[in-house]
């Protein structure tokens, strides 16, 4: 039995599948834009990106976004690196795309991420939105909880924690698709990229409250969006503390896109 890719084994998959990377879009645009959307991201003035890929979602993030709006995005693949910065070459002043560190962590000295080519200043509380879709369903839980500690860090006190990732199945045919992914990613995680079905909810700290979460269903398999703040009671605290996050509210969901009826939204699974 297998578990989650290390960052090198994850390092060598996207420098091998990157440039074909894009066909997961027609799952994956129904809930990242529906996150968008929740999220108020023509708002933003800086936005970081966790696993910026081909730089698809970003060249999407600077038509919405304003003049003066700012974005920064790592990953850990070259070769997804490479092509992110060619497609967003013509926002040279406003866009900066590197080589997440080895170890695919966002510490680093005195608010830098020190990857392999230099430091690259993220100071605390310098971005607004912290956005990472379809990554922590990669991740191993002690990973993802030291990228919510690295988000907690950055945010401004009013920013927003953005996420998307792969789900469990809901339904009956989803519930199937999911078990064979799952099966598949146990018998050799490289073959699905590295990513599983996960449940985010469980792996925020309680220095989190939730602002909008949902499910959406697209073409057989499930995603969870979830967009959380910083409780600000706890913002002086360690971020990285596990236990459970805190509802803001009722679980809110947004009307459907008519234009794609493969896609719809769920109802939370019961636990």
């Amino acid at each position: 039995m297998s578990g989650p890719l290390s960052p090198t084994q994850a390092r060598g998959v996207y420098d091998r599948i990157g440039r074909t990377q894009d066909w997961q879009a027609f799952y994956e645009d129904p809930p990242v834009m529906l996150m968008l959307a929740e999220s108020r991201i023509e708002e933003a003035m800086s936005i970081f990106e966790l696993g910026c890929g081909t730089g698809r979602l970003a060249e999407e993030l600077l038509r919405r976004l304003g003049p003066s709006a700012a974005y920064r995005g790592v990953d850990i693949s070259p070769v997804m690196v490479e092509l992110a910065r060619r497609k967003l070459a013509r926002w040279p002043e406003r866009t900066q795309v590197v080589l997440s560190p080895p170890d695919g962590s966002l510490a680093g000295p005195e608010g830098s991420l020190a990857g392999p080519e230099g430091s690259v200043a993220m100071p605390d509380g310098s971005v607004d939105r912290f956005i990472s879709t379809y990554v922590f369903d990669l991740l191993a839980q002690d990973q993802a909880r030291a990228v919510l500690a690295g988000a907690a860090r950055m945010l401004t006190p009013d920013g927003l924690l953005c996420l998307t990732a792969l789900a469990p199945g809901i339904g009956r045919i989803e519930r199937v698709v999911s078990h064979i992914w799952s099966g598949i990613w146990r018998l050799k995680p490289s073959l699905v990229g590295g990513c599983r079905p996960i449940s985010i909810v469980p792996l925020l700290a309680d220095g989190w409250e939730i602002r909008h979460h949902s499910f959406v269903q697209s073409y057989c398999l499930v995603s969870e969006v979830v967009v959380a703040s910083p409780r600000q009671e706890d913002r002086s605290a360690d971020p990285a503390r596990a236990g459970p996050a805190r509802q803001a509210g009722a679980t809110r969901l947004a009307p459907a896109d008519p234009a794609r009826r493969s896609a719809r939204l769920l109802p939370p699974p019961h636990r």
